[in-house]
């Protein structure tokens, strides 16, 4: 068997920074030793070992943010942080993907009843069928319920197909869209759950303050439990049923204990107890902000559309 050729060196100065380099990569700025000449070959093989590096990093992060909860927080504390993807652009990530999902929801066809597909068998329309689609869609279950929770804002008429809700500011009554304040909605919320993360940094470190850990690491913590849960809260987007959001909800709960469990590794009776004072406390703080959010929200539109 013949032995494998050993790969030389290319050059004993970074041609990046111009420092002694003895290795495959410099020790101060980190690029790879090798020949840098101007070839469509070496264009596309740099892209490809880029493209492929952050395709790894992505998956391997994804793959553990789902099957081993703490694990990221855990290893990015310990200063293992450059096989995975920052805490910050993970949450991003996710929380993105879900507002636009759920943004992008009113523009897409009925799934469950499939009437888009329905139409395009009988018709062979597409775009026909599309349009109808569109038109006879319906906002989500629950939506009038939360349009309703606040006792200024009402719809004009909840058996009519009519969007309009009416508002009253002082003594003055107010009509505005139904879509457009939810719309503007969901973009304030999404805007809102950004900087209650630290709040709920600020629970953790409280709950936890024998720990002796920094807020940050509680902070890094609650990045990567939003951003679990906003990956998994994408599915009650597409498929709207029940089921879905009872296995959404049991889910984060299951890997929020195990995530806090592995973190902050501490039995499981004290763990199940500061898990339920974190969600009555967190949850009470979102109930306050969701509704402080709708309020400013309508009444952002009202002053906007009268201006």
């Amino acid at each position: 068997m013949s032995k494998q050729k050993r790969r030389l060196l290319q050059h004993t100065h970074c041609l990046n920074c111009g420092s002694d380099i003895s290795s495959k990569f410099c020790q101060e700025c980190g690029q790879r030793n090798k020949d840098y000449h101007l070839t469509l070959t070496n264009l596309f093989g740099d892209f490809l070992e880029e493209l492929l590096d952050v395709d790894s990093r992505v998956l391997k992060s994804l793959k553990l943010l789902f099957t081993k909860p703490g694990f990221l927080t855990t290893e990015y504390v310990k200063g293992r942080r450059i096989s995975y993807l920052p805490p910050v652009r993970i949450y991003l990530v996710a929380s993105v993907l879900f507002f636009l999902t759920l943004s992008l929801n009113k523009l897409l066809p009925n799934v469950q009843n499939n009437e888009f597909f329905k139409e395009i068998t009988q018709s062979g329309d597409i775009g026909g069928a599309f349009e109808n689609a569109v038109g006879a869609m319906q906002l989500p279950p629950g939506a009038d319920e939360i349009a309703s929770s606040s006792s200024s804002i009402n719809p004009t008429d909840s058996d009519s197909s009519n969007t309009q809700l009416s508002m009253t500011i002082g003594e003055n009554p107010v009509d505005m869209d139904r879509d457009e304040l939810l719309a503007n909605f969901s973009d304030n919320f999404a805007k809102m759950m950004f900087f209650l993360l630290p709040v709920a940094a600020f629970l953790l470190k409280f709950l936890y303050f024998r720990r002796k850990k920094l807020y940050v690491e509680h902070l890094v913590f609650s990045l990567h439990v939003h951003a679990f849960i906003f990956s998994l809260l994408i599915f009650t987007v597409i498929l709207d049923y029940k089921s879905v959001m009872w296995f959404v909800i049991i889910s984060s709960l299951i890997y929020l204990f195990f995530a806090m469990k592995t973190f902050y590794a501490q039995s499981t009776t004290k763990t199940a107890t500061k898990m339920i004072l974190l969600l009555l406390s967190y949850g009470l703080t979102t109930m306050l902000v969701m509704t402080l959010t709708l309020a400013v929200t309508a009444v952002g539109l009202v002053l906007g559309n009268s201006g």
